[in-house]
């Protein structure tokens, strides 16, 4: 099936280099991952791996601005990207097969000699970009982070990545560079290029480019989550939105335990297409949401099972009990073969379709191999085909548990329907109990 060839080496400094060759495209992807994030954060330093990512696009040796920066990149066919997340963070960009070796050349430059150059003006706009998690008077009404929060708790899984405005105010570049010597040594980051690439000459503009780059050490996680307290929560904060979202969050596994096949398997049952038990149950039959999903978040020592949906606010109570009632059925009803065989299907094809991603599969072999060896896109298949109605129900009753749940609101509903729809998901969590 594989229609890419893989190899991986390491330079003297301890860095990672992937090459993922495609052939049959027209591009090629080059990125660079970096283990850190939030959670590799204290509370006084939280937001500041967004606010270092930000700055590496500032500017650096031979470029002294953000916009001959993203001019050079631009002139080779491509642009320059990246994000944080809680757990690394990510840089890449897609260019001309011919300028791999100049993109190559750009990126090493970035961080291996960034100017941090006009920082009040980044933290400006980081901190225009924070506000849309807030209101008016300042207080978090982003669903992801609260979520986040009352699943974790004081973990720093639970930290916001944008972080408090009040320490993005007072960052400095002396914490910019302090927090760079920290993370963003050779051990602790992974080169990939993917796409219509030559790898020996890859590995090649990857020595050119990083071999001078400091070795560093390679970062760790710490302890890892412990499950929530006092379970089942459910935590609303009222906002002016018109509509109110709720997120049911069940604490799961990484996408290296045994049961995350089946977890995948089992997130498609529900939210696999518009055939899909969410999108018929809640939407088609019923007509209560417009807007309703899961999601698998998985990160290296533990994952999420996420369900959520935005409604009018007078419906909450009614969509989060037919919402419970798609739940409690996974648990209590085995998939039939013929459903089981479907999403199985399109679980398959998924993965296939992303084999002509180059941004796919860097982050399938790239920023996976952070942390451990990623399994192949053949080998998820296999795996996948060897879940059963069994596993199915089996991980549902793990995982479903009330022990491992936790529900988070945002929205305008009074209190009296949020009163109500408290009601729903203790009598919910009661039935998890005695099933």
């Amino acid at each position: 099936m594989a229609a890419y060839r893989l190899h991986e080496t390491n330079l003297d400094n301890g860095l990672t280099v992937v090459t993922v060759a495609m052939p049959h495209l027209h591009s090629a992807t080059i990125s660079v991952f970096a283990r850190v994030g939030s959670r590799h954060e204290e509370p006084s330093s939280n937001g500041l791996s967004h606010f270092l990512e930000h700055m590496f696009f500032r500017g650096c040796e031979g470029y002294p601005d953000s916009t001959a920066l993203n001019s050079a990149m631009e002139d080779l066919g491509g642009f320059l990207d990246g994000y944080t997340t809680r757990d690394y963070s990510g840089y890449q960009t897609t260019v001309h097969p011919q300028f791999v070796g100049e993109a190559t050349e750009l990126l090493g430059r970035m961080f291996s000699a960034p100017n941090f150059r006009d920082i009040d003006i980044e933290r400006s706009i980081i901190l225009e970009e924070i506000l849309d998690a807030l209101d008016d008077r300042g207080r978090q009404i982003d669903l992801d982070v609260i979520a986040h929060q009352d699943a974790f708790q004081d973990h720093p899984l639970g930290q916001s990545i944008d972080g408090p405005r009040a320490n993005l105010k007072r960052f400095s570049d002396q914490d910019l560079e302090r927090h760079r010597r920290n993370f963003y040594g050779a051990k602790n980051l992974v080169l990939c290029f993917a796409g219509a690439i030559d790898p020996k000459a890859c590995r090649k503009a990857a020595q050119k480019s990083f071999g001078k780059l400091f070795p560093g050490r390679k970062a760790h996680e710490g302890k890892p989550p412990a499950l929530p307290k006092r379970t089942p929560r459910f935590r609303f904060v009222h906002s002016d939105d018109a509509q109110t979202r709720a997120r049911l969050t069940f604490r799961t596994v990484s996408d290296v335990h045994p049961d995350y096949p089946a977890l995948l398997l089992l997130r498609r049952v529900v939210d696999g297409g518009l055939s899909a038990r969410l999108q018929v149950e809640l939407v088609e039959k019923r007509g209560i949401v417009y807007e309703i999903g899961a999601e698998l978040e998985s990160y290296s020592d533990c994952g999420l099972f996420d369900f959520e949906l935005a409604v009018a606010h007078k419906k909450l109570s009614y969509a989060l009990e037919e919402l419970c009632v798609v739940i409690r059925r996974l648990a209590t009803e085995s998939v039939g073969t013929e459903e089981l065989d479907r999403v199985r299907r399109r679980a398959r094809f998924g993965v296939e379709l992303g084999l002509d991603s180059t941004l796919e599969l860097s982050h399938w072999y790239g920023a996976v191999r952070l942390f451990h060896p990623p399994v192949s896109p053949e080998e998820r298949l296999q795996q996948l085909e060897r879940v059963t109605s069994e596993d199915l129900a089996r991980v549902a009753r793990r995982y479903l548990s009330p022990e491992r749940l936790t529900v988070a609101a945002v929205g305008g509903a009074d209190a009296k329907t949020v009163k109500k729809a408290k009601g729903v998901l203790r009598d919910f969590a009661k039935s998890l109990q005695v099933r």
